[in-house]
């Protein structure tokens, strides 16, 4: 069987770091809507409101929602698990000390 180390600082450093991405994912997808639609402003016909039905749709869910989401999703199932190992690791010290 592997061993299983964790080093909490760094999982910290590392939840902290994807926590900000999830912040970064969902502020640049807001942004590429609004720029996208900027963009196509303009132009004139059913392909104009095909884009804008694709972009206020399907990408504007991904890029705002669906893919921030994930990332969170990811910052939490880490610190869920660095949590418990420092549960773990006290445990087995109550348990060595007798407490």
């Amino acid at each position: 069987m592997a061993g299983c180390r964790i080093v909490n600082a760094q999982v910290v450093t590392a939840v902290e770091a994807i926590t900000k991405c999830y912040g970064d994912y969902k502020t640049a997808g807001e942004n590429f809507v609004t720029d996208f639609n900027s963009a196509i402003t303009e132009m004139e016909g059913a392909a104009k409101d095909a884009l804008k039905t694709l972009i206020d749709g399907a990408v504007k869910t991904f890029v705002e929602t669906d893919l921030p989401t994930a990332v969170d999703g990811m910052s939490k199932l880490l610190e869920g698990n660095r949590d418990n190992f420092e549960k773990v690791d006290q445990q087995l010290a109550d348990s060595i000390s007798g407490k």
